[in-house]
């Protein structure tokens, strides 16, 4: 077991050995081929400095000219958005009072119906009483006129008596006492 240990530190410790040996290399020549990119893309001389220069300049410029162009455009938008908003609110505005026109008219009409119930129910009232008073004016004239229909009947019934009596036994002073009996008859009906 010690013997397969040391085999293995030996390993372990020549690997480093290797890799510190092929790293040095590795290495420089990523050095080298960095700065020549670098070199390559770095301007010389002082024209490509400022042709460089000018070049980052007008990439800004262009970068800020996309801005301003998005920024008047959505300008434009919140103008337009505003402008659809205050259509709205004004729409909004004009259908609240229609709905407070319409909410009055109905408190109106409902007011005017219970009003009209109310004016309907008492004339309903006065309707029954007046039919009940007229039933009671019929039944005391039919009453009233059946009295006086007795009444006749009776005064009749008498005078048919009176002449239907002979006139050997009433004599001549009834005949005279008919006569006037049959004008007062007359008189009641």
């Amino acid at each position: 077991m010690v013997l397969s240990a040391m085999l293995s530190g030996i390993a372990f410790f020549s690997g480093c050995l290797l890799t510190l040996l092929l790293a040095t290399p590795f290495y420089k020549r990523a050095v080298r081929l960095t700065r020549r990119d670098l070199l390559a893309t770095a301007p010389v001389d002082m024209t490509e400095i400022r042709a460089d220069r000018d070049h980052l300049r007008a990439q800004f410029a262009v970068a800020i000219r996309r801005l301003e162009v998005n920024l008047e455009e959505l300008k434009t938008k919140s103008a337009a958005q505003s402008a659809g908003v205050g259509r709205l609110h004004a729409e909004i505005s004009r259908l609240k009072a229609e709905l407070e026109k319409r909410a009055a008219l109905i408190i109106a009409l409902r007011t005017r119906q219970r009003t009209q119930r109310a004016v309907t129910k008492r004339i309903v009232k006065l309707l029954l009483y007046l039919f009940v008073r007229v039933v009671k004016l019929l039944y005391l004239f039919a009453r009233s006129d059946r009295g006086r229909q007795r009444a006749l009947l009776s005064s009749r019934q008498a005078a048919a008596t009176i002449h239907a009596a002979p006139a050997s036994v009433i004599g001549r002073s009834g005949a005279n006492a008919a006569a006037t009996i049959r004008p007062a008859a007359r008189l009641r009906s």
